[in-house]
């Protein structure tokens, strides 16, 4: 079976939902990638490069962040959440799956993939566990925008303490998707900007699974979870070995068009991190992955890949 689908037991008790795709037959594992999805999708859409990496010798993990995909206890409960951090919350429950990981493959190191949310995620994960990983990917990554950032906490928190934090709010909701999507006018659909690629929008558009209604916490988590990690102690705190691969569209709203990721780079490249490697992808919107030159950011990504592995192991 290529791919097994499980759940573990994090550490509140949450249970979580994952993947895991096994390598090719025959083929040694040369590393084991877990994957951390973007918010509002789920890991199931990351099936695709999984393949493509069991392939290249990669076991792949990738879980559902708690109230997301199949993790969430029931479909009306998607976008749900009742704690008290949604960032952190999920950083650990991304620990308990390396955790799984580690014992499954006791001799491999992890390498960490993130998109988007999964890769702000994935830039404090660094900071507490990176002596774990073998190498960190970003996609879509960005640094805290300070206009819609700043604004965005705000409103969020006043908010939160008007009708609490577990609700919804369209206001909010509009305030981000709504400035990203107005980038790509006229407009065929409200997530234009993930991707150029029509066929890709329109499936994402079609996923059950895929949440646009959040609790105003988690909005307000992942502000703060982005704050925090823009600062210059984060970046201090990443192991100095660690080979850093960044891609993005320079067309990404959420990397503000390709500054905000030319940042986030430079910022790890100050802190002492040498080994950080950046590409940009011209006209390249939000998913790259799911672009019109998915073959060329699949190829890209698998090089690299490989030639850091091969020259560690």
């Amino acid at each position: 079976m290529n791919c097994i689908t499980n759940t573990y037991t994090s550490f509140d008790g949450e249970e979580i939902f994952y993947y895991h795709w096994k390598v090719e037959e025959n083929l040694p594992i040369k590393g084991v990638v877990q994957i951390s999805h973007g918010v509002g999708e789920h890991a199931g859409r990351y099936k695709w490069i999984a393949k493509k990496l069991r392939k290249q010798g990669y076991e792949v993990y990738a879980n559902d962040h708690r109230i997301h995909g199949k993790s969430a206890k029931s479909y009306d409960l998607l976008g749900f959440y009742d704690g008290d951090d949604y960032f952190a919350d999920c950083v650990l429950d991304m620990r308990a799956l390396s955790e799984i990981i580690k014992k499954e493959h006791p001799n491999k190191k992890i390498i960490l993939f993130g998109h988007s949310m999964g890769s702000l995620l994935s830039r404090d994960y660094v900071t507490q566990f990176g002596e774990d990983l073998e190498a960190l990917i970003l996609s879509g990554t960005a640094s805290f925008m300070k206009g819609l950032g700043s604004f965005g906490m705000l409103s969020a928190k006043f908010l939160s303490k008007l009708n609490g934090k577990h609700r919804s709010n369209e206001l909010l909701k509009n305030l981000f998707f709504n400035q990203f999507n107005k980038k790509f006018k006229p407009n065929r659909t409200k997530v234009d900007w993930i991707s150029s690629d029509t066929k890709q929008v329109d499936k994402f558009e079609a996923d059950p699974l895929r949440i646009e209604d959040f609790s105003l916490s988690v909005f307000l988590d992942i502000l703060k979870g982005s704050k925090k990690i823009s600062k210059t102690e984060t970046f201090k705190n990443t192991p100095k070995n660690l080979p850093i691969y960044i891609f993005s569209g320079d067309q990404d709203p959420v990397g503000e068009m390709g500054k905000g990721v030319k940042k986030v780079a430079k910022n790890y490249k100050n802190a002492g991190i040498t080994n950080v490697t950046l590409t940009l992808y011209k006209e390249g919107r939000h998913e790259m992955l799911n672009e019109v030159n998915k073959k060329e950011v699949e190829k890209d990504l698998l090089n690299w890949l490989n030639q850091k592995i091969n020259v560690v192991i």
